[in-house]
């Protein structure tokens, strides 16, 4: 087994182990601070242990992916599995383009380390190495099914491929379409291919991903039967499989906004402009150079037909980017839901340095360093705020529990009800991912819609917080029976925490109240 591994390695090509290594240490490096700390978000406090087994939010193979770290919320254990994946996805992308040079290869996997989509995707360290297996199975697809491949069972790896990722979370299937469309979009641009083989990858596609999608939906249903689980309306999952005209046009402008809302951080003629903001809006225009100097320094213009396939890539890239919105007019795009914006950055890259002098090479490539370290930047603001968010968390929790342990001295209880919801006051930033509105502030950053001041904002998440922390365990009223309770005149009469009369016990029930706002 060690000789059979030994072998391996040395036939792995330089730059697979530079494009592993160096994503490896550079993921490493930036998120320190979350792997070595406990840092738990609102998800965080009923995931210490769970086997992820969410079957009502389409994420079947989700269970599986998460396993291999075990089912507990271990910070550098799931940190280093994250790493990991993250590594591997950047290998393949070495791979599928071919990347040669290491100046190249080492920041496709610093933009991936450093992205605001993986920095959100660590918030939730649970289920971290989960979500990064799904990126690299993306990665993955593409590299199984190039132009030039003709093998049955590599397309058909490259459907299973992305089958699972989107088992195990459904955003990822537009990591596996962006990558695609930037590797047809080289491709053109290289020239490398006859016409037919390039309108034959089309058809191809449309079988992979056709049969990829309902595999995954038929799963899915035979899952959900298996178990008596029906689907759940969190980010419009329910809605999947119910298309119609209207929620197609629509998706258009709401593909739009979601993009660009990740490139501007919010709607910045609304709150101004910010380093992150800055920074994409220059790379946009960077971009948009890198594709007039590759269109004329490659010939392309001169293939009509293909210039014509290269325009419908650039139009398909927006709404590909965010597929979803396709299927349902309430879900919220998210950071961490546009991992395949980073992708972006990466085309961009090859862009220059293919079709482009020395100088704007090292330019792109100097600009490209300043972009990884303020999210780099980004991220470990946020850690410092999670540690805040921590902190004053464990204080509530040890005084609610002191509280708890000197009422239990002198009345007995044997239920507890937490009333009234407070999530809106605790947010570092109510930001809408749909309109880019917020609340002004001077802490704002484009990772802070996923941010707290305090974890302790309600019932579902104090009750777990008290118990697996300080051994507070009480069985807990329903929701129904505290929104009961709560219309009472006696706990509409209490004062809300931190008050010393905001706990009080009424019919051996104890009553914590946190906000005179109703429970949601």
């Amino acid at each position: 087994m060690g000789d059979s591994l030994i072998q391996f390695l040395k036939r792995l090509k330089p730059e697979y182990k530079l494009a592993f290594l160096s994503a490896l240490t550079i993921a490493l490096f930036i998120h320190l601070y979350k792997f070595t700390n406990t840092l738990p978000n609102h998800d965080s406090l009923y995931n210490y242990y769970s086997d992820q087994n969410i079957l009502g939010s389409g994420r079947w193979a989700l269970s599986f992916a998460c396993g291999f770290s075990s089912f507990y919320d271990l910070p550098w254990i799931n940190g280093l599995f994250s790493c990991i994946g993250l590594a591997a996805s950047n290998v393949v992308i070495t791979a599928l383009f071919e990347l040669q040079n290491p100046i190249v290869i080492v920041l496709t996997g610093a933009l991936l380390a450093a992205s605001p989509s993986t920095t959100e995707t660590f918030f939730f360290l649970f289920t971290a190495d989960g979500y990064m297996l799904a990126m690299f199975l993306s990665a993955l697809s593409v590299y199984l099914s190039q132009i030039q491949e003709h093998r049955i069972h590599r397309l058909i790896l490259s459907c299973v491929c992305i089958c699972v990722s989107c088992g195990i979370y459904q955003a990822y299937i537009s990591f596996s379409l962006v990558l695609a469309l930037f590797y047809y979009m080289v491709s053109l641009l290289e020239n490398r291919y006859p016409k037919q083989d390039f309108y034959r990858w089309i058809l191809s596609q449309l079988l992979i991903y056709s049969i990829a999608l309902l595999s995954y939906w038929g799963i899915w249903q035979l899952c959900m039967k298996v178990q008596g689980v029906t689907a759940n309306n969190y980010q419009g999952i329910s809605e999947v499989g119910k298309v119609s005209l209207s929620l197609m046009a629509g998706g258009f402008p709401r593909s739009l906004r979601s993009v660009l809302l990740y490139f501007l951080q919010w709607d910045v003629l609304t709150h101004g402009f910010s380093i992150y903001s800055i920074l994409n809006i220059i790379f946009l225009f960077i971009l948009v150079l890198g594709l007039f100097l590759s269109f004329r320094n490659s010939g392309l213009y001169t293939r009509k037909w293909a210039c014509l396939l290269f325009l419908l890539c650039l139009l398909l890239l927006v709404p590909f980017s965010t597929i979803w919105h396709f299927t349902s007019s309430s879900i919220g795009y998210r950071p961490m839901m546009l991992q395949c914006c980073t992708l972006y950055f990466l085309f961009c890259i090859l862009l220059f340095e293919r079709w482009s002098s020395s100088s704007l090479k090292s330019f792109v490539a100097t600009f490209m360093l300043v972009v990884v370290a303020n999210n780099a930047l980004l991220a470990n603001i946020s850690y410092f705020q999670m540690n805040l968010c921590y902190e004053r968390s464990y204080a509530d929790g040890l005084e609610m529990t002191m509280r708890i342990h000197e009422i239990e001295a002198k009345q007995s209880f044997n239920q507890i009800a937490v009333i009234g919801n407070k999530l809106e006051a605790v947010q570092f930033q109510n930001i809408d991912f749909n309109t880019g509105k917020m609340r002004p502030s001077g802490q704002v950053h484009i990772l802070n819609g996923g941010l707290e001041t305090t974890l302790l904002f309600n019932a579902e998440h104090i009750l777990p917080f008290l118990k697996y922390t300080f051994g507070i365990d009480y069985p807990s009223l329903s929701r129904s029976e505290r929104l009961s309770l709560s219309k009472t005149e006696a706990v509409r009469a209490m004062p809300c925490w931190p008050d010393p009369g905001s706990l009080a016990v009424n019919d051996s029930v104890l009553i914590l109240k946190i906000s005179d706002t109703a429970e949601k």
